[in-house]
């Protein structure tokens, strides 16, 4: 098993692995990729720090949603189509801030990836 296939389980797997392979300890209180990494380190998997901000990009998908459900009640109540343009407009906008928050990450990850390390004395 490697990180990208610890990353597309979900948390109540997550939690299973860390028991049954794992001396781990208080696995139900840790955040998914915080138990990802504690998984990685016990199997010996290398962990890559460089994700995305999960966080803000989840938050921003989160707001995406909310707008597309208010968009579908103004298209089922035939209303303003003024305001269901501006949620269009909206979503696109947002969409592009996820997309660029995920390449600012790539970014950065490669920036650090990059640096030398200075020599040992």
């Amino acid at each position: 098993m490697d990180l990208k296939e610890l990353r597309k389980l979900p948390m109540p797997k997550l939690r299973d692995v860390a028991k049954q392979e794992t001396e781990l300890n208080n696995v139900v209180a840790m955040e998914k990729e915080e138990l990802i990494k504690a998984i990685a380190a016990a199997k010996g998997i290398p962990y890559d720090e460089t994700h995305k901000d999960l966080n803000a990009i989840h938050a921003v998908k989160q707001d995406i949603r909310e707008l597309q459900k208010r968009k579908a009640e103004l298209l089922s109540s035939n209303g303003d189509r003024q305001k269901v343009k501006r949620l269009r407009r909206k979503v696109k906008l947002m969409k592009r801030v996820t997309r660029h928050l995920a390449r600012d990450a790539k970014l950065a990850a490669a920036a650090a990836a990059a640096k030398p390390t200075p020599p040992a004395s």
